[in-house]
């Protein structure tokens, strides 16, 4: 299977050509199913599943990626009504496969509706295939006390194609990921590529990298955005 690339269609399908273990990591943010059209974040489906098809879907996906992954998988997600029964079964049901959750601290922006919290945080859930009964992590690349399972990070996106594709991630967070984990030439693999954040974390860190991206838009903007790194690499 070609490395360093993103398949065009579902992630289901592209892991299916994964054998076990085949990847050393998964950062990804799957949909939150907003599930309303004020605040749909995408253009080519429609982010509105019942909760137990929403949960059932998930629960597919992350015991591929159990499968398919050597070591951990950091899951971001962001609870919101159309997701929130269904997290909170998943967490259940993946209780013993649950290593770490960081909380990811954020500005919070004004609730859509009355009688309702500001949202200011998201969780980053870590699956894990290496012992997950224990928080101690024997792949860490950093000492003790000097990382917080809180992050703060309270700056607005700075991707640049925020206006294409409304649920991005900063570069940031990938990044702090493959800083503080594995070592160079492992393979991250994100199952909803998006705009490509993951792709261009990993040629930064020096980490080789596979995506799965159903959409051809988005799949055609991540392609332009790692054009420039990749034709660098070709340089040296």
């Amino acid at each position: 299977m070609e490395i360093n690339k993103i398949y065009c269609e579902s992630n289901l399908e592209t892991m299916k050509r994964m054998p076990n273990d085949f990847v050393d990591y998964v950062l990804t943010s799957p949909p939150y199913n907003v599930n309303t059209e004020r605040i749909a974040k995408y253009n080519d489906f429609k982010d509105d599943l019942t909760q137990e098809n929403y949960f059932e879907q998930q629960k597919e996906l992350i015991t591929e990626l159990l499968r398919i992954t050597k070591n951990h998988i950091f899951y971001n997600i962001q609870m919101v009504s159309g997701n929130k029964i269904a997290l909170h079964k998943l967490i259940g049901h993946f209780a013993n496969n649950i290593k770490e959750v960081i909380i990811w601290q954020k500005i919070g922006q004004p609730a859509i509706s009355e009688k309702v919290f500001n949202s200011a945080f998201e969780y980053i859930i870590i699956f894990s295939n290496d012992e997950p009964n224990k928080r101690y992590f024997s792949d860490a690349n950093f000492k003790r006390g000097t990382q917080s399972n809180i992050f703060k990070i309270l700056n607005s996106h700075s991707n640049p194609f925020a206006k294409e594709h409304k649920a991005i991630m900063p570069l940031d967070i990938p990044r702090y990921f493959m800083i503080n984990f594995g070592n160079e030439n492992d393979l991250w693999y994100d199952p909803y590529m998006g705009t490509g954040t993951t792709a261009v974390a990993a040629i930064e860190e020096k980490r080789n990298w596979i995506g799965s991206e159903i959409s051809k838009d988005y799949l055609d903007i991540a392609n332009k955005r790692l054009q420039p790194y990749l034709d660098q690499q070709t340089l040296f």
